[in-house]
């Protein structure tokens, strides 16, 4: 293995797990629509990022931070649910991403690739970055999975036991929204909503105990990865829609593993 191939494999390893751990808790949160939103806020992010000259990773991942803002403290202390909240930034950011697009002179190619991604172009900054935050993602579950366990179980019950549930629930969507945006690149903006949800939803029908469905969730997204970065080099297709089908396929198989368990 060269240096090449051992960088896709460490960028497939890091962005599945980063991927598979948001995923989860976006999932767990029960608005699994959360992370098309901040996929999409942070597509648009870059995308106006390339358009003004600035940092483009820097600006999706304001983009995907304002996002969790807007559905975090906002959502709470407005009159619209988190669900329709996510709506109107999902059509707005895809709005301005598409706008972006169609008004820049230069850097038009990279904005289109930033909506499908290329995990095989990824620079070596770019995989230590995936890595970072998956690891402080894992440590930090890790460290307070108790307190997210109950959080992510019931915020009103949690609350009133004394936990701060709100600042749980604005902390995981703050680092998802830094997850989704280490990730754009690799996935793109239009098929990061499948790494995200397709293993999580896959590891819930498999297991419904909280410790081994996150588990499961993060070996699940990592194996997508993997497995659609090893179709893409074996077939020659682009690697984010490899990365689709296989976290598809991979949900599929789960849900016929459920189906085959409740038939017995």
């Amino acid at each position: 293995m060269n240096e090449l191939e051992l960088k896709w494999w460490l960028a497939a390893l890091a962005g599945g797990a980063g991927c598979g751990l948001a995923g989860f808790f976006l999932l767990a949160l029960q608005v699994p629509f959360l992370a098309v939103c901040l996929a999409h806020a942070a597509l648009a992010g870059a995308v106006i990022g390339l358009a003004l000259g600035w940092s483009s990773p820097a600006c999706a991942f304001s983009g995907a931070l304002l996002a969790a803002a807007l559905l975090g403290p906002l959502a709470d202390r407005s009159r619209l649910s988190r669900e329709a909240m996510a709506g109107v930034l999902f059509s707005l950011s895809l709005g301005l991403a598409f706008l972006g697009i169609g008004i820049m002179a230069t850097h038009r190619g990279e904005a289109l690739g930033l909506m499908w991604g290329n995990l095989l172009l990824l620079r070596w900054s770019d995989v230590v970055a995936l890595a970072a935050v998956a690891t402080v993602g894992g440590l930090a579950a890790w460290r307070w999975l108790p307190q997210l366990r109950a959080v992510l179980f019931d915020r009103h019950i949690s609350r009133a036991s004394g936990l701060p549930a709100a600042a749980f629930v604005y902390a995981l969507l703050a680092w998802s929204g830094l997850a989704v945006a280490v990730n754009l690149e690799a996935v793109g903006g239009l098929m990061l909503y499948s790494l995200l949800i397709n293993p999580a939803a896959a590891a819930r029908q498999l297991s419904e105990r909280f410790v081994p469905a996150l588990v499961l969730s993060v070996a699940l997204a990592i194996a997508s990865a993997a497995g659609g970065l090893g179709l893409a080099i074996v077939c020659e297709w682009p690697a984010g829609a490899s990365i689709v089908l296989v976290s598809s396929c991979i949900f599929a198989g789960a849900t016929a593993v459920k189906l085959r368990r409740s038939a017995f």
